[in-house]
């Protein structure tokens, strides 16, 4: 296998026998070329539907997604979950104030557990970590880190392309983090 590398252009190709197959870097990935290039729009639906599957009234919610990880400390909780969650689909809503955390998996877009409810009978504080990263706890244990990216790099088995979620994180802060910071 003989590989090349076009720098200037964020592209590589590699041959491999007599075939030439090109790569382009995605979310410092390497995603092949002909993997669907998706809008945001299209990324927004494709996660929608692991969140719209879970929960009941799912249409009152506004939804973030998020990269980070869990801690699950009471053990009931956290056999309903699977180890190692780095991605979150975060509903939140005003009133009542709410959010519902829903982990799953990239690429393949699918759920990783039972989504966690936090609200004003068992969200403990929510607190900034850094720039677009909040922390979110709970009075049993269970505990968020979630960073936000307002232009999110999303690879999927769909395809791959940039969340635009600017301004959902705005309003996402304001009715859920300042609501409980502490």
């Amino acid at each position: 296998m003989h590989t090349t590398t076009l720098a200037r252009h964020g592209m590589s190709s590699v041959r491999n026998g007599s075939t030439w197959v090109a790569f382009i870097y995605i979310a410092r990935r390497l995603v092949p070329m002909n993997t669907p290039e998706l809008s945001s729009t299209e990324i927004s639906k494709a996660l929608h539907q692991v969140f719209d599957t879970q929960i009941l009234n799912y249409g009152a919610y506004n939804l973030v997604f998020a990269s980070g990880s869990s801690v699950y400390a009471n053990s009931d909780v956290a056999a309903q979950q699977q180890p190692h969650q780095e991605y979150f689909l975060v509903g939140y809503r005003d009133t009542p104030r709410e959010a519902i955390i829903a982990p799953l998996a990239l690429p393949a877009i699918e759920a990783t557990g039972v989504p966690t409810s936090v609200d004003n009978t068992n969200a403990m504080r929510t607190f900034i970590v850094g720039d677009g990263t909040y922390g979110i706890e709970l009075t049993n244990g269970t505990s968020f880190t979630l960073r936000f990216e307002p232009l999110m790099p999303v690879e999927s088995h769909h395809g791959s392309g940039v969340l635009d979620q600017q301004l959902d994180i705005e309003d996402f802060k304001r009715v859920i983090i300042d609501a409980w910071q502490i």
